[in-house]
């Protein structure tokens, strides 16, 4: 490959660090399809100043300082397109009730009962990754007994639902009679009496918020002060930068998380690149003021608006098709299908682009529905609408996303998480959940994302998880959709960049996009997906400054 040089090489901004340092001896991944690996990359300041051949930049900056990455492999920052950022370093602090810690519900009652006997009277208790699919919950009064005084707020896996004590159904005036909100529902026993369980929007009635977002989304926005906010995003964004991520986008923002963010960011608390999908309850007061995103700049910024259409395939409220032999009894639509093709068309037509959440086949087609009539009654050229998840897109489905070039953001973790309760819920159809291939041959842009705090944050692991789809007992759903190393790195980069608006800032390693960088100790070039995600990251460098760097004993 060729050297490539940028005009920043002999004009930095004075603001940075004027030095040029040459980045060799790795495997070098510039996400770029026509040349997607060079030698070595140089860096001045902020900004890439070159790529190609070790021998090439030597020779034009002779007096660059060399950092000898060890042979090793050298990446373009990971970006993270669909996470839940603040939300993630919120579960951090919280009980980890996830699969296997929790297995069983008698694990679920001694890890509520053990916070309960050191938690100060009254206090709540708080834990994320109840998984019902994979163990029957604990009765009401069971965990009653558990927590005590203690309010317990114990949220899904999918981070869709909560589960419920007594004390947190009194506080929040939800008697026995209570109706179930429309895009949700309260559980219920074989007797009648509420379980504690409460789907989708029934979280809205039991969790403390100090934001009303309606039917339009799950919400786990609990009420919190602006110091335990910006202590959620410094948590999280350690982790992130470990794991070597430089830009994530969060998608479900509230004021609470736009607050959050704003102040994390002046207190220097803010390392991370973000972006912000703002939750469509807010589309109205956006109007008022004629905003519409994308704002900001690659440090802190808005971009697509994002929609509900179905529940969450984990929790078993995805909307799928009469013809796919799947019960649909308890699908979730946070809108009645004419209100959602509205709400998208509304947003479009306001200038936004436009992210929707559908799992099941069904909701996908009413949101293809929605971008169809939106681009028919205002043609945009670069809208760039994303649906998040695309769980069970069929293929006249994909053929119409391509024709609509509607991005497919998705989560290869799942399959490996709830991969077996997939299998059993839906059979032969679960080979064809996130179909890479069809959609990859179709000529949709596939990206890859985590959907933390429901997966993982690791980009390593969803890479590699990608790459062998199966299950925790070893299942493989839908060999013929497994990623290639190269097509899983342009999705977790490049193509991720796009999907949140900021690929000509970032997401490959050429000559004027920003510095960020991953570093991993060993050559993943030619290595198969345990080894991928087994690779050590040894740095993370945002815009140029180094963020995290693991030293080696």
């Amino acid at each position: 490959m060729g050297d490539a040089t940028a005009d920043l090489d002999r004009a930095p901004s004075p603001s940075v660090d004027d030095r040029v340092r040459l980045f060799a001896n790795a495997s070098v991944f510039t996400a770029r399809r026509d040349d997607p690996w060079a030698e070595a990359i140089a860096v001045r300041g902020a900004a890439i100043v070159g790529v190609g051949t070790s021998a090439d930049l030597r020779r034009d900056r002779p007096s660059a300082d060399e950092v000898d990455l060890g042979g090793g492999t050298l990446l373009p920052g990971f970006v993270d397109a669909h996470n839940h950022f603040l939300s993630t370093g919120e579960s951090l602090a919280s009980l980890d009730l996830r699969f296997p810690t929790v297995d069983s519900p008698e694990a679920l009652l001694r890890v509520v009962r053990e916070a309960a006997a050191t938690t100060p009277a009254g206090e709540p208790i708080s834990g994320f990754g109840v998984d019902n699919g994979k163990y029957a919950l604990p009765s009401r009064r069971e965990l009653d007994d558990a927590a005590g005084d203690h309010p317990a707020h114990l949220f899904h896996t999918s981070g869709h639902h909560v589960l419920v004590n007594s004390v947190v159904l009194a506080a929040a005036g939800v008697s026995e009679d209570v109706a179930d909100p429309p895009g949700g529902r309260f559980e219920r026993d074989a007797d009648g009496r509420l379980t504690g369980f409460c789907l989708d929007t029934a979280c809205g009635a039991v969790v403390p918020t100090d934001v009303d977002i309606g039917s339009h989304g799950p919400n786990f926005h609990v009420r919190a002060s602006i110091d335990t906010l910006v202590a959620a995003v410094a948590r999280a964004s350690a982790a992130f930068l470990e794991a070597g991520l430089t830009c994530v986008c969060d998608a479900q923002v509230t004021a609470r998380e736009f607050a959050g963010y704003r102040e994390a960011s002046a207190r220097g608390e803010l390392p991370i690149r973000t972006v912000c999908m703002p939750l469509s309850h807010q589309l109205g007061s956006f109007e008022e003021i004629g905003f519409a995103g994308p704002f900001g700049d690659d440090r802190l910024s808005i971009g697509h608006l994002k929609v509900y259409a179905d529940g969450t395939l984990t929790g078993g409220t995805a909307a799928f098709g009469e013809g796919t032999g799947v019960a649909t009894g308890d699908g979730s639509f946070f809108h009645r299908p004419d209100d959602l093709v509205a709400l998208i068309e509304r947003a479009w037509t306001a200038g936004w682009r436009v992210g929707v959440h559908a799992q099941g086949d069904r909701a996908i087609a009413i949101v293809l529905d929605g971008f169809e009539r939106a681009m028919h009654a205002t043609p945009r050229l670069d809208a760039r609408p994303r649906i998040e998840h695309a769980g069970y897109p069929t293929l006249a489905g994909i053929e119409r996303m391509r024709a609509l070039e509607a991005i497919a953001v998705q989560q290869p973790t799942y399959l490996f998480d709830y991969g077996d309760e997939y299998h059993a819920l839906l059979g032969d159809l679960a080979h064809d959940l996130q179909p890479y291939r069809d959609e990859l041959d179709a000529g949709v842009r596939v990206v890859l994302s985590s959907d933390s705090d429901v997966s993982t944050y690791r980009p390593l692991t969803t890479i590699a998880n990608a790459m062998r789809r199966s299950t925790r007992s070893g299942l493989v759903l839908g060999p013929r959709h497994r990623l290639t190393l190269e097509e899983a790195l342009f999705a977790h980069t490049i193509d991720a960049a796009f999907a949140v608006g900021l690929e000509a800032r970032l997401g490959s390693l050429e000559p004027g996009k920003a510095a960020d960088l991953t570093v991993l100790a060993t050559d993943i070039r030619d290595a198969g997906p345990d080894d991928v995600a087994e690779a050590p990251v040894v740095a993370t460098i945002v815009g140029g400054e180094t963020r995290f760097e693991r030293h080696q004993p």
